[in-house]
Protein backbone atom coordinates (compact mmCIF):
# COMPACT_ATOMS: atom_id res chain seq x y z
CA UNK A 1 0.00 0.00 0.00
CA UNK A 2 1.39 3.39 -1.00
CA UNK A 3 1.99 6.38 1.27
CA UNK A 4 -0.85 8.12 -0.57
CA UNK A 5 -3.28 5.31 0.28
CA UNK A 6 -2.19 5.38 3.92
CA UNK A 7 -2.75 9.13 4.10
CA UNK A 8 -6.18 8.98 2.50
CA UNK A 9 -7.26 6.07 4.70
CA UNK A 10 -6.43 8.23 7.74
CA UNK A 11 -8.74 10.93 6.40
CA UNK A 12 -11.57 8.49 5.73
CA UNK A 13 -11.22 7.00 9.21
CA UNK A 14 -11.19 10.48 10.77
CA UNK A 15 -14.37 11.52 8.96
CA UNK A 16 -16.12 8.30 10.03
CA UNK A 17 -15.09 8.86 13.67
CA UNK A 18 -16.08 12.54 13.85
CA UNK A 19 -19.49 12.73 12.18
CA UNK A 20 -20.84 14.78 15.09
CA UNK A 21 -18.05 17.37 14.89
CA UNK A 22 -17.55 20.32 12.58
CA UNK A 23 -14.64 19.62 10.26
CA UNK A 24 -12.96 21.67 7.56
CA UNK A 25 -11.27 20.60 4.37
CA UNK A 26 -8.16 22.41 5.52
CA UNK A 27 -7.96 20.22 8.63
CA UNK A 28 -8.51 17.09 6.53
CA UNK A 29 -5.84 18.21 4.08
CA UNK A 30 -3.51 18.61 7.07
CA UNK A 31 -4.20 15.04 8.18
CA UNK A 32 -3.38 13.83 4.68
CA UNK A 33 -0.30 16.07 4.46
CA UNK A 34 -1.51 17.58 1.18
CA UNK A 35 -2.22 21.15 0.21
CA UNK A 36 -5.88 22.09 0.40
CA UNK A 37 -5.75 23.10 -3.26
CA UNK A 38 -5.03 19.54 -4.39
CA UNK A 39 -6.79 17.68 -1.57
CA UNK A 40 -10.31 17.98 -3.03
CA UNK A 41 -9.34 16.23 -6.25
CA UNK A 42 -7.24 13.60 -4.49
CA UNK A 43 -10.06 12.70 -2.09
CA UNK A 44 -12.65 12.42 -4.85
CA UNK A 45 -10.32 10.22 -6.91
CA UNK A 46 -9.67 7.96 -3.90
CA UNK A 47 -13.20 7.64 -2.49
CA UNK A 48 -15.31 8.31 -5.55
CA UNK A 49 -17.17 11.13 -3.81
CA UNK A 50 -16.32 14.62 -2.65
CA UNK A 51 -15.69 15.18 1.07
CA UNK A 52 -19.07 16.90 1.33
CA UNK A 53 -20.95 14.12 -0.49
CA UNK A 54 -19.21 11.35 1.48
CA UNK A 55 -19.95 12.90 4.88
CA UNK A 56 -23.50 13.88 3.87
CA UNK A 57 -24.25 10.31 2.77
CA UNK A 58 -22.94 8.79 6.01
CA UNK A 59 -25.05 11.19 8.07
CA UNK A 60 -28.20 10.51 6.06
CA UNK A 61 -27.69 6.75 6.28
CA UNK A 62 -27.19 7.06 10.04
CA UNK A 63 -30.41 9.07 10.20
CA UNK A 64 -32.35 6.06 8.92
CA UNK A 65 -31.24 4.10 11.98
CA UNK A 66 -32.14 6.97 14.30
CA UNK A 67 -35.59 7.30 12.73
CA UNK A 68 -36.39 3.66 13.30
CA UNK A 69 -34.58 2.81 16.51
CA UNK A 70 -34.38 6.03 18.54
CA UNK A 71 -36.93 8.26 20.27
CA UNK A 72 -35.32 11.44 18.95
CA UNK A 73 -37.65 13.81 17.14
CA UNK A 74 -37.16 14.32 13.42
CA UNK A 75 -35.96 17.84 14.15
CA UNK A 76 -33.35 16.51 16.59
CA UNK A 77 -32.22 13.96 14.00
CA UNK A 78 -32.03 16.76 11.43
CA UNK A 79 -29.67 18.73 13.68
CA UNK A 80 -27.62 15.59 14.42
CA UNK A 81 -27.32 15.08 10.67
CA UNK A 82 -25.89 18.54 10.06
CA UNK A 83 -29.02 20.39 8.94
CA UNK A 84 -30.21 23.63 10.50
CA UNK A 85 -33.91 23.03 9.81
CA UNK A 86 -36.47 20.26 9.53
CA UNK A 87 -37.34 21.32 5.99
CA UNK A 88 -33.74 21.20 4.75
CA UNK A 89 -33.28 17.73 6.23
CA UNK A 90 -36.58 16.54 4.79
CA UNK A 91 -35.61 17.74 1.32
CA UNK A 92 -32.15 16.11 1.40
CA UNK A 93 -33.45 12.85 2.90
CA UNK A 94 -36.24 12.51 0.35
CA UNK A 95 -33.87 13.27 -2.51
CA UNK A 96 -31.46 10.55 -1.35
CA UNK A 97 -33.95 7.80 -0.41
CA UNK A 98 -37.15 8.79 -2.28
CA UNK A 99 -39.00 8.68 1.04
CA UNK A 100 -39.59 11.42 3.61
CA UNK A 101 -38.24 11.04 7.16
CA UNK A 102 -41.79 10.98 8.54
CA UNK A 103 -42.73 8.11 6.21
CA UNK A 104 -39.77 6.09 7.48
CA UNK A 105 -40.51 7.03 11.10
CA UNK A 106 -44.12 5.89 10.73
CA UNK A 107 -42.89 2.61 9.23
CA UNK A 108 -44.94 3.10 6.09
CA UNK A 109 -42.00 1.83 4.04
CA UNK A 110 -41.55 -1.91 3.66
CA UNK A 111 -39.09 -3.12 6.31
CA UNK A 112 -37.19 -4.98 3.61
CA UNK A 113 -36.33 -1.60 2.12
CA UNK A 114 -34.41 -0.30 5.10
CA UNK A 115 -34.18 -2.53 8.13
CA UNK A 116 -32.88 -5.87 9.34
CA UNK A 117 -35.70 -8.37 9.17
CA UNK A 118 -34.47 -11.85 8.38
CA UNK A 119 -36.88 -14.77 8.05
CA UNK A 120 -39.00 -16.01 10.92
CA UNK A 121 -37.03 -14.05 13.51
CA UNK A 122 -40.16 -14.12 15.67
CA UNK A 123 -39.23 -17.75 16.41
CA UNK A 124 -35.74 -16.81 17.59
CA UNK A 125 -35.20 -16.62 21.34
CA UNK A 126 -31.86 -15.23 22.46
CA UNK A 127 -30.58 -14.12 25.83
CA UNK A 128 -28.97 -10.70 25.97
CA UNK A 129 -26.09 -10.07 28.34
CA UNK A 130 -25.33 -6.43 29.15
CA UNK A 131 -21.58 -5.92 29.45
CA UNK A 132 -19.11 -3.06 29.87
CA UNK A 133 -16.06 -2.99 27.61
CA UNK A 134 -12.88 -0.96 27.61
CA UNK A 135 -11.49 0.40 24.35
CA UNK A 136 -10.17 -2.44 22.18
CA UNK A 137 -7.19 -1.57 19.99
CA UNK A 138 -6.86 -3.61 16.82
CA UNK A 139 -5.20 -3.85 13.46
CA UNK A 140 -7.72 -4.10 10.66
CA UNK A 141 -8.21 -4.62 6.95
CA UNK A 142 -10.97 -2.59 5.31
CA UNK A 143 -13.14 -4.22 2.67
CA UNK A 144 -15.60 -2.23 0.54
CA UNK A 145 -18.42 -3.82 -1.42
CA UNK A 146 -21.10 -6.43 -0.71
CA UNK A 147 -20.46 -7.90 2.73
CA UNK A 148 -19.75 -11.45 1.54
CA UNK A 149 -17.02 -10.31 -0.84
CA UNK A 150 -15.70 -7.45 1.32
CA UNK A 151 -15.41 -9.64 4.42
CA UNK A 152 -13.62 -12.47 2.60
CA UNK A 153 -11.13 -10.07 1.04
CA UNK A 154 -10.49 -8.21 4.30
CA UNK A 155 -10.02 -11.36 6.38
CA UNK A 156 -7.67 -12.76 3.78
CA UNK A 157 -5.41 -9.73 4.09
CA UNK A 158 -5.33 -9.35 7.85
CA UNK A 159 -4.91 -13.08 8.53
CA UNK A 160 -2.11 -13.34 5.98
CA UNK A 161 -0.30 -10.47 7.73
CA UNK A 162 -0.78 -11.98 11.18
CA UNK A 163 0.35 -15.50 10.26
CA UNK A 164 3.22 -14.34 8.04
CA UNK A 165 4.63 -12.24 10.88
CA UNK A 166 3.93 -14.87 13.58
CA UNK A 167 1.53 -12.61 15.49
CA UNK A 168 -1.26 -15.17 15.83
CA UNK A 169 -1.78 -17.07 19.06
CA UNK A 170 -4.77 -18.56 20.87
CA UNK A 171 -5.43 -15.31 22.75
CA UNK A 172 -5.86 -13.13 19.66
CA UNK A 173 -9.50 -12.15 19.23
CA UNK A 174 -11.18 -11.66 15.86
CA UNK A 175 -13.71 -8.86 15.40
CA UNK A 176 -15.80 -7.95 12.39
CA UNK A 177 -17.24 -4.43 12.15
CA UNK A 178 -20.11 -3.96 9.72
CA UNK A 179 -20.42 -0.20 9.35
CA UNK A 180 -23.43 -0.05 7.04
CA UNK A 181 -26.90 -1.48 6.63
CA UNK A 182 -26.78 -3.09 3.17
CA UNK A 183 -30.47 -2.24 2.72
CA UNK A 184 -29.58 1.45 3.02
CA UNK A 185 -26.07 1.79 1.58
CA UNK A 186 -25.31 1.07 -2.07
CA UNK A 187 -23.57 -2.34 -2.46
CA UNK A 188 -20.36 -0.82 -3.81
CA UNK A 189 -20.04 1.50 -0.77
CA UNK A 190 -20.69 -0.92 2.10
CA UNK A 191 -17.76 -0.89 4.58
CA UNK A 192 -16.43 -3.86 6.58
CA UNK A 193 -13.41 -4.03 8.90
CA UNK A 194 -11.75 -7.38 9.74
CA UNK A 195 -9.93 -6.77 13.04
CA UNK A 196 -7.42 -8.58 15.25
CA UNK A 197 -6.58 -7.29 18.72
CA UNK A 198 -2.84 -7.34 18.10
CA UNK A 199 -0.71 -4.45 19.34
CA UNK A 200 1.97 -4.28 16.66
CA UNK A 201 3.35 -1.68 14.31
CA UNK A 202 2.15 -1.70 10.73
CA UNK A 203 3.58 -0.05 7.65
CA UNK A 204 2.07 1.38 4.49
CA UNK A 205 3.04 -1.79 2.64
CA UNK A 206 0.83 -3.92 4.90
CA UNK A 207 -2.39 -2.34 3.57
CA UNK A 208 -3.87 -2.33 7.08
CA UNK A 209 -5.06 0.29 9.55
CA UNK A 210 -5.29 0.77 13.31
CA UNK A 211 -8.90 0.66 14.54
CA UNK A 212 -10.13 1.20 18.10
CA UNK A 213 -13.45 -0.37 19.08
CA UNK A 214 -14.94 2.16 21.49
CA UNK A 215 -15.52 1.02 25.04
CA UNK A 216 -18.86 1.36 26.80
CA UNK A 217 -22.04 -0.57 27.45
CA UNK A 218 -22.97 -3.31 24.99
CA UNK A 219 -25.70 -5.93 24.62
CA UNK A 220 -24.07 -9.28 23.87
CA UNK A 221 -25.77 -12.11 21.95
CA UNK A 222 -24.53 -15.55 20.86
CA UNK A 223 -25.13 -16.58 17.24
CA UNK A 224 -24.62 -20.24 16.36
CA UNK A 225 -24.95 -21.40 12.77
CA UNK A 226 -24.25 -20.21 9.26
CA UNK A 227 -23.10 -16.65 8.64
CA UNK A 228 -25.85 -16.58 6.01
CA UNK A 229 -28.36 -16.55 8.87
CA UNK A 230 -26.79 -13.58 10.67
CA UNK A 231 -29.54 -11.38 9.26
CA UNK A 232 -32.10 -13.36 11.26
CA UNK A 233 -30.12 -12.77 14.45
CA UNK A 234 -29.86 -9.05 13.76
CA UNK A 235 -33.56 -9.03 12.88
CA UNK A 236 -34.38 -10.41 16.32
CA UNK A 237 -32.04 -7.97 18.07
CA UNK A 238 -33.28 -4.83 16.34
CA UNK A 239 -36.95 -5.65 15.80
CA UNK A 240 -37.81 -7.66 18.92
CA UNK A 241 -35.24 -7.31 21.67
CA UNK A 242 -34.29 -3.63 21.33
CA UNK A 243 -37.81 -2.10 21.32
CA UNK A 244 -38.64 -3.96 24.53
CA UNK A 245 -35.28 -3.65 26.27
CA UNK A 246 -35.44 -0.14 27.68
CA UNK A 247 -32.08 0.63 26.06
CA UNK A 248 -31.28 3.15 23.33
CA UNK A 249 -28.72 2.88 20.56
CA UNK A 250 -25.68 5.14 20.53
CA UNK A 251 -23.92 6.32 17.40
CA UNK A 252 -21.51 3.40 17.10
CA UNK A 253 -21.45 0.36 14.80
CA UNK A 254 -22.29 -3.15 15.91
CA UNK A 255 -19.44 -5.63 15.84
CA UNK A 256 -19.07 -9.40 15.81
CA UNK A 257 -16.59 -11.34 17.94
CA UNK A 258 -15.80 -14.58 16.09
CA UNK A 259 -15.32 -17.48 18.47
CA UNK A 260 -13.96 -19.82 15.79
CA UNK A 261 -10.24 -19.88 15.04
CA UNK A 262 -10.52 -18.72 11.43
CA UNK A 263 -13.85 -17.24 10.23
CA UNK A 264 -12.92 -18.03 6.63
CA UNK A 265 -12.75 -21.78 7.32
CA UNK A 266 -15.61 -22.20 9.78
CA UNK A 267 -18.22 -24.82 8.88
CA UNK A 268 -21.73 -23.32 8.53
CA UNK A 269 -23.22 -25.32 11.41
CA UNK A 270 -20.52 -24.04 13.78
Amino acid sequence: MSIHTTRMNKVVHYIEATLDLEITTSSLAGIACYSEFHFHRLFRAFVGESVYAFRKRLLLERAVTFLHYSTKTITEIAFDSGYDSHSAFNKAFKKHFNYSPSTVRQQQVSFEKFFYTGNNNEDIKMQAKIIELNDIKTIAARGVGSYDKAAAEAWGRVMKFAYSNKHMCKDVRRFGISHDNPNVTAPDKVRYDACLDIDVDISAADNLRKVTIAGGKYAQFLHVGSYDNMNQTYGYIFNQWLPNSGYKLRAAPCFDLYLNKDPRRTKPEN
